[in-house]
C-alpha cells in the first residue's frame, strides 16, 4: 500500500492513506466470519475516486456519534475529507483504497466479533510502513510485532488477570500492547470494557491511529488516548478525560439542537405550513 501511495502520489501527506485505511476499519457493517468483505471489497472498488472523501466523513460521523472523543483525537487522519483534493490526489487515494482492498483489509476489520477484529495491529502497520525511515528514527517509532506483543503480555499478566484494572501507555504509539492485553483477556472470559485504557503518544498520527484501534478493538468506555509529551507533561489521563467531556458536550448541545429543530419542522407541517 505503501508503494502505492507514493507511486501515485509521491511523499508526503501519509495522513490520507492512513485515513483510507481507518475509513475502511471503522465501516459500521461486520458480519460473522467477515462474510461480507468481498462483496463490499467488490462494491468500493467499482465506485468513483470522488466518492472516498465524502465516504470517510460519513464513517466518522457514524463513530462521532458513539465516542466523539475518539473520533476528535482520529482528526489528524481523517478530516483531510474535508479538503478540495486535486483530482491527481483523488486519483491516489482510490489507488490506495483499491490496494487496502485486495489485500483483506476487511477481512482483518469486518467480523462481529471483535476478538476475531483484533489479532492484528492493522493501523500499525498501515503507519510504520507509510513513514520514512527517517522519520521512524526521529520519532523512535517501530512497530511491535503481533506476536512479541502477545508473548509479552502472556508472560507479564498470567493467566488470572483481574476483571477490572487499569493500564496506562506513557509511550503507547498505536495501542498493540493494549490490543495484546484485550485478546489475553477474552480468552479467559474477561470483558477488557470492565479495564481502563489510558494511551499517550508525542506523534498525533500514532495517537489517531490508536483513537481508531480502540474503536475497532471495541476496547469499551475506559479507553482513553491524548496527545503530548510524556518527559515534559507527565500523565495527560486528565487531559484525555476533559476532552472527552468537552466532545460529548457538543454532540449533546448538538442532538438537542437537531431534535429541536426536528420536532419544529413536524409542528409545522401538521399546521400544513411545511410539507
Amino acid at each position: 500500500m505503501a508503494e502505492t501511495w507514493y507511486r501515485t502520489y509521491g511523499r508526503g501527506r501519509i495522513d490520507i492513506p492512513c485515513g483510507v485505511v481507518a475509513a475502511l476499519a471503522l465501516w459500521p457493517h461486520k458480519s460473522a466470519g467477515a462474510s461480507h468483505a468481498p462483496d463490499l471489497a467488490r462494491y468500493f472498488i467499482s465506485q468513483p475516486a470522488t466518492r472516498w472523501p465524502p465516504t470517510v466523513g460519513q464513517v466518522a460521523a457514524v463513530h462521532w456519534l458513539r465516542r466523539p472523543d475518539l473520533i476528535s483525537v482520529a482528526g489528524p487522519m481523517l478530516r483531510w475529507y474535508q479538503e478540495d483534493l486535486s483530482d491527481d490526489t483523488l486519483y491516489a487515494i482510490k489507488a490506495v483504497a483499491d490496494t487496502a482492498l485486495k489485500h483483506g483489509v476487511l477481512l482483518h476489520t469486518g467480523d462481529t466479533d471483535p476478538y476475531m477484529r483484533s489479532h492484528i495491529d492493522v493501523m500499525s502497520w498501515t503507519l510504520v510502513c507509510l513513514r520514512h525511515r527517517e522519520d521512524r528514527s526521529w520519532l523512535a517509532e517501530h512497530h511491535t510485532p503481533d506476536d512479541v506483543a502477545d508473548l509479552l503480555v502472556s508472560l507479564g499478566i498470567g493467566d488470572d488477570p483481574p476483571p477490572a484494572a487499569s493500564l496506562h501507555e506513557p509511550a503507547g504509539g498505536t495501542g498493540n500492547i493494549f490490543r495484546a492485553v484485550a485478546q489475553h483477556l477474552r480468552e479467559r472470559g474477561i470483558d477488557p470494557g470492565g479495564w481502563t485504557w489510558s494511551l499517550q503518544d508525542l506523534d498525533p498520527l500514532a495517537v489517531a491511529a490508536a483513537a481508531v484501534n480502540f474503536l475497532v478493538w471495541e476496547l469499551g468506555p475506559g479507553a482513553n488516548a491524548c496527545c503530548g509529551n510524556t518527559l515534559s507533561e507527565g500523565d495527560l489521563t486528565g487531559r484525555a478525560l476533559a476532552l472527552r467531556a468537552e466532545a460529548e458536550d457538543r454532540r449533546r448541545a448538538l442532538l438537542t439542537s437537531a431534535e429541536q429543530g426536528a420536532a419544529f419542522l413536524r409542528a409545522m407541517r401538521s399546521l400544513g405550513i411545511a410539507s
